[in-house]
């Protein structure tokens, strides 16, 4: 069906959005690009997590998150986000 995302593509884009960037939904996306650059340290996990949780409960009410984890390379320092749903869907985002 058309127009309609699949739980896994909405919460992609709900946490590559950048909070207030949507003219027409100021509060739709996450503060996840705040962190872009910082030291991955335990206050970093803390926001990180944070910023997830509160993103995808004010804008998916499809599903809950059971758990935020973190996949870091440690060659390239990219830093993934591992959600795991209460529906048992895991959706990996990476900034």
């Amino acid at each position: 069906m058309a127009g309609i995302s699949t739980i896994h593509e909405s919460v992609i884009r709900i946490l590559k959005t950048p909070l207030g960037s949507r003219v027409m939904r100021p509060e739709y996306g996450s503060l996840l690009y705040t962190l872009r650059d910082r030291k991955f340290d335990d206050d970093f996990r803390l926001k990180a997590a944070r910023y997830t949780y509160e993103a995808i409960a004010k804008n998916e009410p499809r599903v809950k998150v059971e758990k935020v984890d973190f996949n870091v390379k440690p060659v390239t320092g990219v830093v993934s986000i591992v959600i795991t749903l209460t529906n048992g869907e895991v959706v990996e985002v990476t900034q």
